[in-house]
């Protein structure tokens, strides 16, 4: 493909860091590659998003015998030199688990037992994930800038700070020990702490939007020059304990702002809506973006049930209303972005969920819903902690009870490759880095500029700003993801 100007100019820079800000379908990947092809020279690392990322981009540098590329992810780059193989790993600590092992025992009977478990767990992971160091009270004073903890939570937090402290100690110490599971992020930790040169002379930092306060100290302290590349508004990861070091890292900032994915018209209305969103939180951040000379229809163009169609929702809970809706009409073949256990409509918890709903206490196998006595404790629960995933489960088993059962059973029947689908269903975070013909966002699933407004008014107590600031991003990366045609959400 023929270069921008803004590419040429990456391709060409010789700064020992720099970052680059490149809009949804700007080719960024191909502007990296013609990095590392002009530098045959050099030791590159490329440093990506997640395993499927990872597999593609050796692909494309062996296509071009770039031998002097290595592709990999931090946390495989963690495992081997922080030598993760000598842990007992686990996807994911367990609050139950906390709870019989760590809460003391006078207090395991309180009715907020299980929360402080929770909050425990939280800071683990938080702290794992930050580019923090100490264990001490800044610690928990960073959690709770970054969180937004909801009122019970930051009760727990008011003049526990020892207590906390000293189990957080407890648990990774035991982790490190092998007393106790270790999650993968903790040999990520271990390896922050390490002196380990990787040897590279340049290291590519993709998705940089979306890293987390560890992974960058890893990369900064390494002797090579860094590119960080990403999109400041796909920003979406937060509650990841992602950040995004386009704003922290002080460096050149090159732009990429021609898409090759829509047509400009298109362009220009989302970055008229993306950046008067922006102007309601009082924030300075300027979208800008050009598009292509094709024609990409939208609005009251937009085709009427193009096939292909990618429908894409903010929530897994809309998702699944939607997906009921096209299972009466006619026989679709359907595809789930990301394979369908992945969606939650049916699994272990959704069972347990809906029987403590029907009061059938000896059939909830799921260790943390066995906790509850009832769906409202359930519900509350899910709410203290922000937990959006058990939040859906409640809904979804609230709304339609035993009929569950037979709509996962028919949408089972329709299911097909991604090839050979109709219908492609998928929330904005799983269709993250991908694109599709024809997209239908969901209308009312998604934050309006009138959302923002009221949500501005009622002040951060009701919702704060960064979590504001996601809402759009998620707006923006599901309305970016259509070639030739989508119906956007009302916004």
């Amino acid at each position: 493909m023929q270069l921008t100007d803004e590419q040429r100019a990456v391709i060409e820079s010789n700064e020992p860091i720099l970052k680059i800000n490149a809009v949804a379908g700007s080719g960024k990947t191909t502007t990296l590659m013609e990095y590392a092809e002009r530098r045959r020279d050099k030791r590159i690392l490329y440093l990506a998003y997640n395993k499927s990322v990872a597999d593609e981009m050796r692909a494309r540098a062996a296509a071009k015998f770039l031998s002097n590329v290595r592709v990999n992810t931090i946390h495989g780059l963690a495992y081997r030199y922080a030598k993760g193989s000598q842990y007992n790993l686990t996807g994911e600590l367990s609050e139950w688990e906390i709870l019989d092992r760590y809460v003391p025992p006078q207090e395991r009977q309180s009715k907020d037992a299980l929360l402080f478990a929770w909050l425990l767990k939280e800071l683990v992971n938080f702290y794992l994930n930050s580019e923090h160091r100490g264990l001490d009270e800044a610690l928990l004073r960073l959690y709770e800038e970054h969180s937004a903890p909801k009122a019970r939570i930051r009760e727990l937090l008011a003049g526990n700070d020892a207590e906390l402290l000293g189990i957080v100690k407890n648990i990774l110490s035991d982790m490190r020990g092998k007393a106790i599971p270790a999650v993968h992020d903790f040999y990520l930790k271990m390896f922050q702490f390490s002196k380990e040169t990787l040897g590279y002379d340049i290291i590519l930092v993709d998705e940089a939007q979306d890293t987390s306060g560890v992974m960058i100290s890893i990369v900064n302290r390494q002797p090579a020059d860094k590119v960080f590349v990403g999109d400041t508004f796909q920003q979406i990861y937060a509650f990841r304990y992602a950040i995004n070091s386009l704003a922290t890292v002080s460096a050149p900032s090159y732009l990429l702002t021609q898409t090759f994915r829509f047509d400009d018209g298109l362009a220009k209305h989302l970055a008229e809506k993306i950046n008067s969103a922006y102007a309601i939180l009082d924030e300075n951040k300027t979208i800008r973006i050009k598009g292509t000379s094709d024609y990409t229809l939208f609005g009251k163009q937009a085709l009427d049930k193009p096939r292909p169609l990618a429908i894409i929702s903010r929530s897994n809970l809309g998702l699944f209303d939607a997906c009921l809706r096209h299972l009466s009409e006619g026989n679709s073949r359907f595809y789930f972005e990301g394979g369908y256990k992945g969606y939650s409509f049916m699994n272990g918890r959704v069972l347990s969920v809906f029987y403590l709903s029907e009061g059938i206490k000896g059939k909830v196998n799921d260790p943390l819903v066995r906790r509850f006595k009832s769906l409202s404790e359930l519900k509350a629960f899910a709410a203290d902690t922000q937990n959006k995933t058990l939040g859906t489960i409640i809904d979804l088993v609230s709304r339609y009870g035993a009929k569950i059962f037979d709509f996962d059973r028919r949408i089972k029947e329709r299911l097909t490759d991604k090839a050979h689908a109709d219908i492609i269903f998928t929330t904005t975070h799983k269709a993250k880095g991908q694109e599709y013909d024809h997209v239908e966002m969901l209308e009312d699933d998604f934050v309006t500029r009138a959302d923002l407004r009221k949500a501005v008014k009622n002040g951060e107590d009701d919702l704060p700003v960064a979590k504001l600031r996601e809402e759009i991003n998620v707006y923006y990366v599901a309305a970016t993801r259509a070639r030739k045609s989508i119906r956007l959400a009302y916004f």
